[in-house]
């Protein structure tokens, strides 16, 4: 999709955004490729795979902002345990805000007495003796958001505060958007700390908490693992509005592709318990964010959680959605604004027959809510299994309907026969897939989704590769890809082609008459790999692929 149409942006921004993508569209068409910032890092530390799944826990900042102590800490890490919520995946204890007000003589940061008397390391000791992981949270700026008093951010000081954050056992490092320093961008002071984070000696995820400013889904893999799509959910303490949750929801999902194991986008922390919504709210709510990958923070107070709040954080059928290892974003099916809508997501891999379902009501009144299994991929008869009330409703011929309040929400999982006549698309700029060489990112407007991969090199030198690593299929035998991609130059090119270990083809892809080429192709049953190579004076760029029977 453009990424110019994005009501995040104001009309100037949108008006420089398109500007850029004039320019980025015109490089494209002469098969040239856009300048890119490269982030390398030698480490002996593998940080690609530290975020496979989303990760859960609970972060302190939407209940309590920074009315809390060290005490708090440990009681709500108690509570996690206590409540099961460890035991279903809630691992993270994130510490939120006000923490260090000042810097000693050589710079290292000084953590509030008086709200950690026994230091940040005893804490941190603590949170590990229960099974449970530790996160810390700094900013791009030399100060953090919260105003009076001022508290420290990273600014000048990554990778120093990278190696306090080590020392102190941290499992994790949320860096907030507050005071960044002009004439710098935060993806520069973003990928400082991501080098510093993994300089620092200890494995710790990354999790950018830009308000979705600068885009991290788009350049941010190479060094962290979950950043922030939109602004605050509220900026109200202990207090949330259903609109804001929903936009954030929606936001959220504009960028889905770039949802994948070890790149999670984050809608915001969960308001789950929070005072402003209902516990029907509560529950779509919850049921948005799993369908969504999103990470699971609960931000509610554990040790006073109420039956309902218990029940839709520790439900395990609807956390499994969430932890799919697939890892894939959730995609608008049918729909209006302020009424009946329905999403979906692919569970266990492009090809399964599985899916993901939420029915929900954004309307004022009841209403009915419906989907068709054709609109899933899926041929008729499906199997229906409603994954709040563990029950099974049945198997229904074409479609699948139910009455909804307002607000109200039902989170589906079906099960069906993939229908392969049309097939399962794979966007070539999915995180899932692996870029090497010169591969890089390109924005591109007639592209199916706004973005496609550039692979090529200059003289041949640089060549790069696209490799589509999660090609499930049911069973060996012939399949066919089609191959869409961009149309750049005269000159008609060979794109090298190679499935799973087997010797690479050369298959033609036309310039000047068509965008897309098939390729017939041997798969064996179980998971593939298909590999998409270019190594002329130029570029190559590929929008998506369609695998078909």
């Amino acid at each position: 999709m453009p990424i110019c149409n994005d009501s995040r942006r104001s009309p100037a921004a949108s008006r420089t955004c398109c500007a850029a993508l004039f320019v980025l569209m015109m490089l494209a068409a002469t098969g040239m490729r856009p300048a890119v910032a490269q982030t390398q890092v030698s480490t002996g530390q593998d940080y690609s795979t530290l975020a496979p799944l989303p990760p859960m826990g609970w972060a302190s900042w939407n209940h309590y902002f920074c009315d809390y102590d060290a005490q708090t800490i440990r009681d709500q890490a108690d509570a996690l345990v206590s409540s099961g919520m460890r035991d279903l995946g809630y691992k993270y204890v994130l510490i939120q805000e006000c923490i260090a007000p000042g810097r000693d003589a050589a710079g290292n940061l000084i953590v509030d007495a008086k709200r950690f008397p026994q230091g940040m390391k005893v804490l941190v000791d603590y949170i590990h003796a229960r099974g449970l992981k530790a996160g810390i949270y700094t900013d791009v700026g030399p100060y953090t958001c919260y105003p009076h008093p001022r508290y420290q951010g990273s600014y000048d000081h990554e990778e120093q505060d990278a190696k306090t954050f080590a020392s102190w056992g941290m499992d994790l490092v949320e860096m907030d958007y507050c005071n960044k320093p002009s004439g710098v961008t935060g993806r520069e002071i973003y990928e400082r700390m991501g080098r510093a984070i993994q300089h620092s000696g200890r494995a710790m995820l990354f999790y950018i908490c830009s308000w979705g400013n600068e885009r991290p889904w788009e350049w941010a893999q190479n060094f962290a693992q979950l950043w922030r799509t939109d602004f605050d959910i509220s900026l109200e303490k202990n207090h949330v509005d259903w609109s804001r949750m929903v936009r954030n929801f929606e936001s959220n999902a504009r960028d889905a592709d770039f949802t994948a194991p070890d790149s999670w986008n984050d809608p915001d922390m969960l308001e789950v318990g929070i005072p402003g919504m209902n516990a029907l709210e509560d529950r779509t709510h919850f049921s948005m964010w799993v369908i969504s990958a999103a990470p699971l923070w609960a931000g509610t107070d554990l040790t006073r959680m109420d039956a309902a709040t218990r029940a839709i954080l520790t439900n395990k059928e609807v956390i499994a959605v969430d932890q799919d290892p697939l890892g894939a974003g959730v995609v608008k099916i049918s729909g209006n604004v302020d009424g009946p809508q329905v999403w979906a997501k692919p569970l266990q891999s492009m090809t399964s027959g599985v899916k993901a379902v939420l029915l929900v009501n954004l309307g004022s009144a009841p209403a009915t809510v419906s989907v068709r299994w054709s609109d899933l991929g899926l041929k008729p008869n499906v199997r229906v299994r409603d994954l709040w009330l563990h029950r099974d409703p049945g198997s229904f011929a074409e479609a699948y309907s139910t009455l909804l309040p307002s607000h109200g929400s039902q989170l589906l999982k079906v099960s069906g026969q993939f229908d392969w006549a049309k097939g399962a698309v794979f966007e070539a700029e999915w995180p899932g897939n692996q870029r090497k060489g010169g591969a890089e990112l390109l924005v591109c407007g007639e592209c199916s989704r706004g973005f496609a991969v550039s692979i090529g090199g200059v003289d041949g030198h640089d060549q790069g590769s696209l490799i589509l690593n999660r090609l499930d299929v049911p069973e060996t035998g012939s399949y066919q890809l089609d191959l869409t991609y961009v149309r750049n130059g005269l000159v008609d090119k060979w794109i090298a082609v190679r499935v799973n270990d087997g010797t690479s083809s050369k298959v033609k892809a036309l310039m000047r008459e068509w965008n897309w080429v098939s390729i017939p192709v041997t798969l064996h049953a179980g998971r593939n790999t298909v590999a998409f190579t270019y190594s002329g004076t130029d570029t190559f760029n590929i929008d998506k692929v369609r695998l078909t029977r």
